[in-house]
């Protein structure tokens, strides 16, 4: 890190300048000489650092007239007296100085001082000029030049604003470090609570056995011992007689066992499969790629021979020995390119890591494709077979993925039914994982794998992927077991805690590439990411409140709201549907916000386009009025997507008053036209594959609280006030928003109480089912967000049949 006196200076100082001021001779004093030097040096940036202004007097131009440098940057001294004695020897140096505080400096005292020392000597301020990124007390003062005072004043008042927005910022990023920190404290405190429960429980069972000990030595058990023992012969010649005559019964299977015993491939489809890859159009060779370090010789053999009976063959697979010490081991990897020689074996002359390795292997490489196997994990038969199927269809396909599950010493276990491609679930967790196949041309255009990011280094692979690529397939087959070790990432992230640290970090770096402004916290409870992105243009939000009657449950919405919202700014829109009770009247006679008028039966989609068309907010929210808010950043959190321009619609984790989930996204064509996912499960439950606790994409959302921007409302045609007027037009328009090429959000970071109860119709109008099949037919048959793998009678991601 730079080591700069004048502490409020970042670390890539030195880079910030030869942006910034490329081409310009420059002096830079205050600084410490010596590191900052070599990085301007080395950045190609003709220099001048020093210590002080005086070290400058070489510098200074003989005839008084013209300076020898472009721009002079003064790092001020904390010293008041320091400083107004370095000011006319700094005018001296150059037309175009910036000053920047020291330290300690108190910039609201020192720079009014300096600024008006420097304007006696003809250098007057730039407020025009954004120096925020330098640091936020930075300014440019500029010898004689000329401003009107109109234009003087709209560029204070530019400055102000420029400035107050990055406090805004800095303020937002340390409320957002401390909510990080008050989610560790609570994750903390659960572990301790659940260590003292642990230790209790030792306690109990040492209590217990020492209990058991003294009743062993007891005479009372002595004797009942002598009462008993012609009671126990038989149950001993039992015993003896099973040692001999094991029984020979297979263990017994899990429920996900046996499911995948049914689906799996047999050995006669295995060979019809082979025969029918002959007749393959495409027939690229798959290079599997598989660093190996001192692994298991069973395991590595079972690994192999994996990929050997693949019921497509054409493959290459090559094994890196990333230096292993098992002599065991190197003999056993010599002997493999003996028995096929589609193996290679590539030997690192030093170890240098499972990224590094990778890169061997992928120079080794002949194939059009690439594949990466675990040195532990195995594959099923028809693994390359059935990515090479889809490449049949997709010859355009840059990257495949299949789903996948753990290999453990019980069998099978902990299936991962994948959604197809959902960027916003892969920025939470890298899904994808495995069994992936990747074109190799766009491998070695990345630059393969990179050793930083080495314990998540496919994740930052994937990422640079996606950035290059939209082609991106999924085949929904259990087709890669990735083995549970004590060791491995398999079983629990915790095993290798600085693969979360290097997973952040992917996701950083994809942010910061892509141009992306935002924040990476780790979720402590699913240990999954959450992206808290920067909202540099807050819009105004139009909330609105379709009601009749019912002026109870309006009044609780509206409370919440109030008191329980910290974005700014928004307006609530309240639409009354011809209210008729004493009740609604009076309370609407002196209502505070925006009350809007709407008659005729109700319609939910007539009535919340009318709303639309009555206001002019960029972005729109529409809210039940039997909603009440729970924490304050709920509105926040999705408008961090809403401004996404890819993004259509977001919604929110609606909750039952019992706290037991209502909506968490909503999948079509389940238990009829749709349903909501995770109805009924606690609502801070992991969820299958964590999936009800991070951010990711669906079909639809619920119109309960679903935010959207009016371009993209108004480009889908709204809701369906015609066919639609009550149900399931919330999930046709998110399904429209889909067809114009829109992601749908679900965020579980904005939480609200859905009281659902008291404004939930009793039955689905027969009409709007029949809409919904003749409009939606192929996507009710399969959601692209839910695996086909999954149940079908309810949304909760268990397995099907």
């Amino acid at each position: 890190m730079l080591q700069i006196p004048a502490h409020r200076l970042r670390s890539d100082f030195a880079r910030l300048l030869a942006g910034k001021f490329s081409g310009k001779k420059l002096a830079v004093v205050g600084a410490a000489t010596g590191e900052l030097r070599e990085q301007l040096l080395a950045l190609g940036v003709d220099a001048t650092v020093c210590a002080t202004v005086g070290e400058l007097c070489h510098l200074l131009p003989q005839n008084g007239r013209n300076p020898l440098v472009d721009l002079a940057i003064w790092i001020c001294p904390d010293s008041v007296e320091q400083a107004e004695a370095q000011v006319a020897e700094l005018a001296l140096l150059a037309d175009d100085i910036i000053l920047v505080p020291g330290r300690e400096a108190d910039v609201s005292k020192r720079r009014p001082r300096l600024v008006e020392s420097l304007g006696k000597l003809g250098l007057i301020p730039d407020y025009q000029y954004d120096l925020t990124d330098l640091s936020i007390g930075a300014i440019r003062l500029v010898r004689n030049p000329v401003v009107n005072r109109d234009e003087f004043v709209t560029a204070v008042e530019t400055a102000f604003a420029r400035v107050n927005q990055r406090f805004q910022g800095l303020e937002r990023t340390l409320r957002t470090r401390m909510s990080e920190l008050e989610a560790a404290d609570r994750h903390i405190a659960n572990l301790e609570e659940k260590l003292l429960k642990l230790k209790e429980y030792r306690r109990s069972i040492k209590q217990l056995k020492e209990e058991k000990h003294a009743l062993r030595k007891s005479p009372e058990r002595k004797v009942g011992q002598v009462l008993l023992a012609p009671y126990r012969l038989p149950q001993k010649l039992v015993r003896e007689a099973r040692k001999h005559w094991p029984a020979d019964r297979p263990p017994a299977q899990s429920e996900y066992q046996a499911w995948f015993e049914r689906h799996r491939v047999t050995p006669a489809q295995a060979s019809a499969m082979r025969e029918d890859s002959q007749r393959f159009v495409y027939r690229p060779c798959v290079s599997i790629i598989t660093p190996v370090f001192n692994t298991p010789v069973p395991w590595l053999r079972e690994a192999v021979d994996s990929v050997l009976t693949q019921a497509y063959e054409n493959w290459e697979l090559i094994l890196i020995d990333d230096k292993s010490s098992s002599q065991e081991l190197s003999a056993f990897l010599r002997e493999l390119p003996g028995k096929d020689s589609r193996i290679v074996l590539v030997e690192s002359p030093q170890h240098g890591g499972i990224s590094a390795a990778s890169n061997r292997g992928l120079e080794a490489a002949c194939g059009e494709w690439i594949g990466f196997l675990d040195h532990d994990d195995v594959l099923e038969p028809d693994a390359l077979f059935q990515h090479v199927k889809l490449l049949q269809e997709h010859h355009d396909a840059d990257l495949i993925y299949s789903d996948e599950d753990k290999l453990t010493e019980d069998g099978l276990d902990s299936p991962i039914m994948k959604p197809d491609w959902s960027p916003d679930f892969f920025l939470s967790c890298n899904y994808i994982c495995h069994f992936t196949i990747i074109r190799c041309e766009l491998l070695r255009q990345i630059g393969g794998l990179r050793s930083e990011f080495d314990g998540a280094q496919d994740y930052d692979l994937f990422f640079r992927i996606i950035e290059r690529t939209p082609r991106i397939h999924h085949v929904p087959r259990v087709l890669y077991h990735w083995r549970r070790s004590a060791a491995s990432t398999a079983d629990n992230i915790r095993r290798k805690p600085q693969s979360l640290e290097t997973g952040r970090c992917a996701v950083e770096a994809h942010l910061k590439r892509t141009g992306k402004q935002g924040h990476v916290a780790v979720d402590w409870r699913t240990h999954a990411y959450w992206i808290r992105r920067d909202i540099p243009d807050a819009k105004m939000i139009s909330i609105i409140i379709p009601v009749r009657d019912r002026v109870d449950l309006l009044k609780r919405c509206l409370s919440s709201l109030t008191s329980r919202t910290s974005y700014e700014p928004y307006e609530i829109v309240v639409v009354d549907n011809e209210s008729a009770s004493d009740e609604a009247r009076e309370f609407f006679s002196s209502f505070p916000h925006r009350l809007l008028r709407f008659s005729g039966p109700f319609n939910f989609s007539a009535i919340n386009n009318f709303a639309v068309e009555q206001t002019d907010s960029p972005w729109l929210l529409f809210l039940n009025n039997d909603t009440e808010i729970i924490e304050s950043g709920w509105l926040t959190a999705m408008a961090e997507h809403v401004q996404r321009s890819e993004v259509g619609a977001v919604g929110a984790r609606l909750l039952f008053s019992d706290d037991t989930v209502q909506h968490a996204g909503i999948v079509v064509g389940v238990g009829g036209i749709a349903e909501h996912a995770f109805r009924g499960f606690p609502a801070e439950a992991p969820g299958v594959c964590r999936q009800l606790q991070v951010m990711r994409n669906y079909s639809a959302v619920t119109g309960a609280c679903l935010m959207t921007r009016r371009e993209v409302f108004e480009e889908v045609g709204g809701f369906d006030e015609e066919r639609l007027p009550v149900t399931f037009n919330d999930v046709d328009l998110c399904l429209k928003m889909r067809r114009a090429g829109y992601l749908v959000v679900y965020t579980p970071f904005a939480k609200l109480y859905h009281h659902e109860s008291a404004t939930r119709r009793p039955a689905v109008e027969a009409r709007e089912t029949g809409v919904m099949r003749e409009r939606w037919s192929d996507l009710l048959e399969n959601d692209p967000y839910y695996n086909p793998n999954l149940s079908r009678e309810r949304a909760d991601f268990s397995l099907g049949n």
